[in-house]
């Protein structure tokens, strides 16, 4: 009897594969109707949507100062396309009370993916309680932006400018959120960990408490406020919990951004954020909208505790403005200013903020795309919580799609 033996199928077959599969998906979500519905008209019914993104950069880092120890950004011209963002998501809703989402992504910005690899980026399964509460599982998004849009991944369009605050702190752990809708008044109450399975125990694990509370009874002054802590005493140095590239801390500082100045992978874009403390977090905005335009400001503090990590109470103070101007149906204005200054105890007296400036337009182009173009430029302080260690600018532009 000859023997033979079975090979493991090598990475490549399997990015091959999952690309594969993926590229399918998006066809059969284009051909299928929006709305797919049982034969005998009971749930359950499944909405299917596509997200696309392609964007480019050409951003300068500056060679005034001196980089900073833990970033060591060389200056000169960091300019090309970036990697395509694509997005699936299927929406069910199994029965009355019981709906789900299931969003799958390519974001080769996110947790390491260099090349075309769709993952299951986020998951959530409601149970409607009542017409007010609604019980959420899996992994909710959550952070203490009540009023302003964020880019995540190929999903763009809710925000106006192409970058986010380098100050947005956003999880979307594995947990539990609680949602509730009254007339004038709405809040959420998320409890998650990571994304990791690790029930070990130590000094260093616990839980995220994030919480959030808006009031939206006026048409044109709506006003929120949110807070964030952890049971935990921290992380440790080099955990494949740390988020952002971040030590010891346990709230990951945002998504990771379009911008990108020290090459591929998930790291390059969470460079660009300020590696702040994050072990506990209060934050309020606010958003007025006085006819075509829209206005939103917010202001938080942070600070991580000495056993948290190690060292002197680290905190840091933040806040921004921004802007959104409606010209006509198709085009927009639209500015952003954000500020972090470093307040800890043993931080010097000077050169401690990083202050962020964004300026550009959006166009929707056939309904369905929405182009946009984006000057910014970045100020770090030398004593501040910037990652880059430089001042850097340019200029990004995006284009995207939903459908």
């Amino acid at each position: 009897m000859s023997q033979f033996t079975i090979s493991k199928p090598s990475n490549a077959f399997f990015q091959w594969l999952t690309a594969s599969v993926f590229a399918l998906l998006l066809l059969v979500a284009t051909a299928v109707p929006a709305q797919a519905q049982m034969e005998d008209g009971e749930l359950p019914e499944i909405d299917f949507s596509v997200n696309l993104m392609q964007s480019a950069q050409a951003l300068t880092v500056d060679d005034t100062n001196p980089p900073a120890a833990n970033a060591g950004v060389s200056s000169g011209s960091y300019s090309g396309f970036h990697q395509v963002r694509a997005g699936l998501n299927a929406s069910v809703q199994f029965s009355e009370n019981v709906s789900g989402l299931v969003m799958l992504e390519a974001e080769p910005n996110d947790f390491g993916q260099n090349g075309f690899s769709p993952a299951v980026d986020f998951v959530t399964l409601d149970l409607q309680l009542t017409d007010e509460l609604t019980l959420r599982t899996g992994t909710p998004v959550t952070g203490l932006i009540n009023f302003r849009g964020f880019s995540d991944g190929p999903a763009v369009q809710g925000n106006p400018l192409i970058g986010n605050s380098p100050a947005d702190m956003i999880t979307a752990a594995h947990g539990v959120k609680l949602i509730g809708g009254f007339e004038d008044v709405g809040f959420d109450l998320t409890v998650n960990r990571s994304f990791a399975e690790d029930f070990t125990t130590s000094d260093y694990t616990g839980v995220n408490f994030i919480g959030k509370v808006r009031f939206t009874g006026s048409e044109t002054v709506q006003v929120g406020a949110g807070g964030a802590f952890h049971t935990g005493d921290g992380v440790p140095p080099n955990s494949p919990e740390v988020e952002d590239g971040q030590n010891g801390i346990v709230f990951a500082n945002g998504d990771r951004e379009n911008y990108n100045l020290i090459g591929g992978g998930a790291t390059a874009s969470t460079h660009t954020h300020v590696n702040m403390p994050s072990g506990t977090i209060l934050q309020g905005d606010a958003k007025i909208t006085p006819g075509p335009a829209d206005f939103d400001a917010w202001l938080g503090y942070a600070t991580d505790d000495e056993d948290e990590v190690g060292t002197i109470n680290q905190s840091a103070f933040f806040g921004g403005v921004g802007a959104k101007f409606d010209l006509n149906e198709d085009f927009y204005l639209a500015g952003r200013f954000t500020y972090v200054g470093n307040t800890s105890e043993d931080a010097p007296d000077d050169h401690t903020a990083v202050n962020r400036i964004q300026i550009g337009f959006g166009y929707e182009v056939y309904e369905m795309a929405l182009l946009k173009v984006e000057g910014v430029r970045q100020v770090e302080g030398e004593n501040s919580y910037g990652q880059i260690g430089n001042n850097w600018s340019g200029v990004s532009t995006e284009l995207s799609f939903n459908f």
